[in-house]
């Protein structure tokens, strides 16, 4: 058979010949108003011009996706390529992650090409192989595409199939098959399709795709978590800078108690709770260092119940935190779920039992009352310098437990994925059109 009788075949089998004319302008309307290519009826010159110029750059034309069977939706999170642009990864999720099959041998693709005039054609990149990866259980699943050269620059249609069904079809199998866009494979297998063009210069680069084995961990990590550990960051640094100013109000409100008098009588310092005292919040803030990045570092000695003590700013989540935290003998799980019954009694008692004497050894809580209006002065400095422990308190509780627990959990996301990833790489799983 020629190539040209293989295009035709293989066309009319993916709704890209003349026969499903409207399906196919419904899909590359969305692929045209993402790259904002010009009006089709406009002149040659001016419409070539601007598609070849979207075509060099947009990589991604699908956003989203919907399986033809199960009804699954999902959303593609972009196209990813090396230094040489020779490999490239389509990554996408869904969103009922627990309805998929995690087993990568379950799903095959096919792959063609198109031309800016929406025809079908060869795949023009050679040596194309294919892979199929699902990322654990986290719901993502992603296509490898590796080439002998640079991917040119060319739209491809990447069709998925899932061959494992694990959930209710929601569309009738004897459905006449015009109604599933003319093409019967739609109707009989569980399958979605996306538009990518590698070879554009908006396909990103991760450091994932330029190690000679594919480590999923690391794809996962550079597409998924490392802006969600970017985010988790900033919640850190700005509790450090909340506890700075807790810490400074303390030492300001201490040093207003000897100043603070009432017939002679002032507040002797109380003794810091144990749990606070010695705490030091050191470095500068982003706003504070020329080069707009924060040093700030809590140093402390003692760890709230459930919480935790890491150099997170040296460190990241693909390089991990866990193995320091967890001690010989004791599995990162049974480590996270002490911390866990340890957070249930985290309370800041201490700060509570703190004791406020007089300078004369009487106590200003215990013998006088609240509403005693001579020892006001005494009572406001006393509530000053309390409400700035608690404040700390608990600033401290939420960034040792709360925000620092945040990052160990991509940290156990990403064991998931480094655990539990499967791969298809057979040459049986990409059928490619050139």
């Amino acid at each position: 058979m020629s190539i040209q009788d293989k295009a035709l075949a293989l066309s009319r089998k993916f709704k890209l010949d003349a026969h499903h004319a409207i399906e196919r302008f419904g899909v590359f309307v969305g692929i045209f108003a993402v790259t904002g290519a010009a009006v089709l009826a406009g002149s040659g010159v001016a419409s070539f011009t601007t598609g070849r110029d979207a075509l060099s750059q947009t990589a991604l034309y699908t956003q989203g996706f919907v399986t033809s069977k199960t009804d699954l939706g999902g959303d593609v999170d972009g196209v990813y390529t090396n230094t040489n642009r020779d490999k490239a990864l389509v990554m996408m999720h869904f969103d009922k992650r627990a309805q998929i099959s995690y087993n990568a041998a379950d799903y095959q693709a096919f792959l063609l090409g198109s031309d800016t005039s929406l025809n079908s054609e060869a795949v023009s990149t050679e040596g194309i192989q294919g892979s199929f990866h699902v990322f654990g259980s986290t719901g993502y699943v992603g296509v490898l595409l590796d080439a002998t050269q640079p991917f040119d620059r060319q739209v491809l249609n990447l069709t998925v199939r899932a061959n494992a069904e694990l959930s209710v079809a929601q569309q009738d199998e004897t459905a006449n098959p015009d109604e599933l866009g003319g093409d019967q494979t739609f109707a009989r297998h569980d399958q979605w399709r996306v538009f990518v063009n590698p070879g554009a210069s908006g396909a990103e680069e991760i450091p994932a795709l330029d190690s000679l084995v594919f480590d999923p961990a690391r794809a996962y990590y550079d597409v998924v978590l490392k802006a969600q550990e970017t985010v988790a960051r900033g919640p850190l640094d700005q509790k450090l800078v909340e506890m700075r100013t807790s810490l400074a109000q303390i030492e300001a409100y201490t040093t207003d108690l000897s100043m603070t008098k009432v017939d002679g009588l002032f507040l002797r310092p109380p003794p810091a709770p144990a749990s606070l005292a010695g705490d030091e919040v050191t470095g500068v803030s982003s706003a504070e260092a020329k080069d707009g990045v924060s040093t700030l570092t809590l140093e402390t000695d003692h760890v709230v119940p459930g919480g935790f003590d890491l150099d997170w700013r040296s460190g990241n989540v693909y390089d991990g935190y866990l193995d320091a935290l967890v001690p010989s003998g004791q599995s990162y799980a049974e480590l996270l779920a002490a911390k866990l019954e340890e957070g249930r009694d985290i309370a800041n008692d201490q700060v509570g039992d703190m004791q406020w004497t007089l300078s004369d050894g009487s106590s200003l809580t215990e013998d006088y009352q609240p509403s005693d209006l001579t020892m006001r002065p005494l009572t406001n400095v006393m509530n000053n310098l309390s409400r700035a422990y608690q404040d700390y308190a608990t600033g401290k509780a939420e960034y040792q437990s709360e925000l620092l627990l945040e990052l160990l959990r991509l940290e156990v996301e990403l064991r998931d994925v480094r655990s539990n990833s499967t791969v298809r790489d057979d040459p049986a799983f990409l059928t490619t059109l050139y």
